[in-house]
Formats: structure tokens, sequence, C-alpha cells
């Protein structure tokens, strides 16, 4: 098979731009969005440099590229999540060329071939199966990856322009006088409230300090800068003052596949405060973040790192025989969650799932 031997390893091997992403991907340089064009881009290498249009082999090149990619750094599903929509693409252009050629030879041959024309549904289904199956083993037209190509180029546009397409729903949901209340750095919701802002609105900003990194810290700064009212608040007093607060408004790392979010570490405590005093909490994301994995319970894809940030140095270090634990993320259950608001609009956590089908193909949800 393509993706067990030698010839695909060798693909990414070969391919520098693949090992420049794995390298930054293995030294966490890159946020979210930055993984999710690199990925992209990486992978539109991969499929140029695959000799010929069969697109059996290049689903292959791509997955076992993917694989690498995703091995490189497990926690960031961005990169997992680009890797089955550059196959989702690859499948529908394939079934899209099918379909045509399998119409020609109908009106050539009395509708003969129709019995075989594959369908979407067929191929999302996992029906048809390429290993049984002489139609994905053959060679499909010149322009087969050069369609493939176009459309890898939209969904790099897409993940680069979602900032403002989630922005211009801003008016929509962001009312004068209204308190808001936001955690951590996200440029998304920065751009998202800064939009508001441009529009003449006055509203008022919390902004939850996002201890120990303090990335709070930084937001509460950007938003001054861009003249609007903001207060800084410390973590312990999210609950004190969750009653004063409108909406909450949070940026994340990733959606599930069952509605629920993986963010920042105290994100879910907010949530829980929100729904105590029924605010609505509202989570700005891409679409690029979708994924199609399921969290079993509330620590698998949870991510510790160093303790150096809350367990001190020198004199006020805390004693060694102390444990320190210092988690980096958070899983917030959907049913804390009241829309997300997308780049394909606004949507509840109940939705998720119909979207995860106009995104991947059931066959991709694994890539081993």
């Amino acid at each position: 098979m393509p993706g067990e031997g030698g010839e695909n390893r060798g693909t990414f091997i070969d391919n520098p731009m693949v090992q420049e992403l794995i390298n930054k991907l293995k030294r966490r340089q890159l946020n979210s969005k930055e993984c999710a064009i690199g990925t992209v881009e990486a992978l539109r290498s991969v499929i140029g440099a695959t000799k010929g249009n069969n697109p059996a082999r290049i689903l292959e090149e791509v997955r076992a590229v993917g694989r690498e990619l995703v091995r490189a750094q497990p926690t960031e599903l961005t990169v997992g999540n680009m890797v089955r929509r550059i196959l989702f693409i690859i499948r529908e252009e394939y079934e899209t060329q099918a379909a045509s050629e399998a119409n020609d030879a109908g009106e050539r041959e009395g509708g003969i071939m129709q019995r075989h024309q594959p369908s979407l549904h067929n191929v999302l289904e996992g029906e048809l199966a390429m290993q049984d199956t002489g139609i994905w083993s053959k060679q499909m037209p010149v322009n087969f990856k050069q369609n493939v190509n176009q459309s890898i180029k939209e969904v790099v546009d897409e993940i680069e322009g979602i900032q403002d397409q989630i922005a211009d729903q801003a008016m929509e949901h962001i009312h004068a006088n209204e308190v808001i209340l936001t955690s951590n750095y996200s440029v998304t919701v920065l751009h998202f409230l800064k939009e508001v802002k441009s529009k003449g609105r006055k509203f008022e900003v919390v902004v939850a300090e996002s201890a120990p990194v303090m990335d709070g810290h930084k937001m509460a700064q950007l938003l001054a800068k861009a003249g609007i009212s903001t207060t800084v608040i410390s973590d312990a007093a999210i609950f004190a003052l969750m009653a004063r607060v409108n909406k909450v408004i949070v940026g994340c790392s990733a959606v599930l596949a069952n509605g629920g979010i993986i963010s920042h570490v105290g994100m879910h405590n907010i949530a829980l405060a929100a729904k105590h005093h029924s605010v609505p909490f509202v989570v700005c994301t891409g679409m690029f973040k979708l994924s199609p994995t399921f969290p079993h319970d509330q620590y698998s894809l949870s991510e510790l790192q160093s303790p150096a940030s809350i367990s001190g140095s020198g004199a006020d270090s805390i004693d060694r025989s102390v444990r320190v634990l210092n988690p980096k993320t958070d899983y917030i259950p959907p049913q804390l969650i009241d829309l997300f608001l997308t780049n394909a609009g606004g949507h509840n956590p109940s939705y998720i799932y119909r979207l995860l089908a106009e995104y991947y193909s059931m066959q991709d949800q694994s890539l081993d």
C-alpha cells in the first residue's frame, strides 16, 4: 500500500516545506491560525509533487504526510483538521469529475454506466472502497490537480479572512452600554470588539487577567488603546462580578465534535459562572478549529505545562516536596455554551455535528 512503505515517507522527508513545518510544530512556534495555513500550504506542495493524477495515490500521499504533521504536535487539533479538510476536497473533486464522466458515458451508451456512478454519499459512508474498485486507481483528467489546488487556495483565503468575517457580525451581538466579559488574549475577539467601537457604539469590557500567563493584561491594554472602556479583574473575582455582565465573549483553541470547546485554563470557571447568572456565553472562532475529535472525559485533551510560572524561584519558591500542577487548557462542555460565532455564521452547539459532515469525510476521521 502506498501509505505503508517508504514511498510516502520519502515524500515528506524530501519536501522542505513539510520538514520546516514539522520542526516548527515540534518547537511550538506557531499559533492555531499559522498551523492551519502552514498545514494547508505544505499539503498543497505535496499534491503538486505527486506524480500523475491518480486520486488514490494523492489521497495516500496526503494521509501519510498528515500523520507526520499530527504526530509532531498532537495537541494542536488544527493540524489534523486541515489534513481532513484537504482530503475532503480531493474526494469531492474526484466525485465531481467521476460523475461528469459517468454522465457523458451514459449519454453515449444509453445510461449503462449510470449504475456505476459514485455518489458523494457513498464516498462519505465508505461504501466506495479504494482498494475494491478500479475507478479510484485510474488517472483523472489533467485538470484534476489544478482544480484541487484552486480549492485549497480558497481554503487559505478563507482562513486569512476569518477575523473580518466574524467581526462583520459584531454589531448584531453587542448593544449600547453593555458590559462584556472576556478572558485571555484572542486576536479574533479583539478584532470583534474593535469593530463595534469603530462603529461608534459605547460599551465596556471586563477582562479576566488569565493567570498564570496573564495574557489578559495584554488584551486589556490593546482594548484600552483602541479607546474601549476596559477593566481588569483577577480570575478569583469572576463569579463575584458576573452579575454585572451582559455577555461573555471569548475565543477557543478547538471546537469538538460534541459542541464543546478546548480553551485556556480557567475558562470552565467562567462558563460555570455565566450559566449560574444566566449570562450568554458566546465563542468567536473560525471553522478551521472545528475538529471531529470527541472528548471522552474532561481530562483527555488537557495539557500540562511547566510549573515554573506558579512555583516561583529563589527564596519565594515552593518547596520541592510540594507537587505543582500547571494545566494549560480547559474543556468546556456544550451545555455551558450558548452560541458559536464563526466565519460561516452563528450556530448553536447542537448544530456542530451537521457542520462536520460539510467539512470532513467520515473515512478521514482517523488518519491512521
